[in-house]
């Protein structure tokens, strides 16, 4: 009886509703936020291998997303370099749909580059260069594979994780110095043709595959120095 008299404490159910309303709040953001801060394998978003692939874009499109100016944003999270040449260092690149509707960006995971040699897709740039390489080289075609277009909702994010090897960074001064910096980019150059398969008899809806085009990086990050 006892039990049953202290939980009908009124100022029980008030703390259960502010924690409840304080993580309905804070959740979808900050503490995602925090955890990442803490520790970079907290992501701010799903792997960008998971997300949905574009399909139909003759006629299939958001309005909303076909109109977005500038709809992404680019962030640069790190792990830790690693100790010993056995290990991998991660960088981890977020990009964000910060429009009001779905918006498809170019994105073959094996084609995530170092440097920027003006194509299309995700890469990274390192101040000063040095001597990393990540991806396959990579040319525009006029159309992209709708394999390779990946669909971002309304606010959302997803991660991108480039691995090196532990042995080609630690032997590398312009990267274990404490002062180096690496950001991240994204470039489209192309609307994207539609191809018609052989044999439709339908007109498509749009002429193009609708995606956004231009140029957008994110802040530098300055790489720790490597442990002693």
């Amino acid at each position: 009886m006892r039990y049953i008299r202290r939980s009908r404490n009124p100022n029980l159910f008030v703390g259960l509703i502010l924690l409840l309303l304080l993580a309905v709040l804070a959740g979808p953001s900050t503490l995602p936020r925090i955890l990442s801060n803490i520790n970079p394998q907290f992501y701010q978003g799903a792997p960008c291998s998971w997300v949905h692939t574009a399909d139909d874009r003759a006629d299939h499109q958001s309005i909303l997303g076909r109109s977005a100016t500038n709809p992404f944003s680019l962030s640069v999270q790190l792990t830790p370099l690693p100790t010993d040449a056995s290990g991998v260092w991660d960088v981890n690149i977020i990009i964000t749909n910060n429009s009001l509707g779905t918006v498809p960006f170019v994105y073959d995971p094996n084609s995530v580059i170092v440097g920027d040699n003006g194509t299309s897709g995700l890469g990274l740039i390192f101040t000063p260069s040095n001597s990393l390489f990540a991806g396959s080289p990579r040319q525009d075609t006029g159309t992209v594979p709708e394999q390779d277009l990946r669909l971002l909702g309304p606010r959302q994010s997803c991660v991108v994780t480039v691995e090196f090897g532990a042995g080609n960074v630690l032997v590398d001064p312009n990267i274990t110095s404490g002062t180096a910096m690496v950001r991240a980019y994204y470039r489209n150059n192309e609307n994207g043709q539609i191809v018609q398969g052989e044999g439709t008899l339908a007109t498509p809806i749009y002429t193009d595959q609708g995606l956004w085009t231009g140029y957008v990086e994110s802040p530098n990050v300055t790489i720790p120095a490597a442990s002693q």
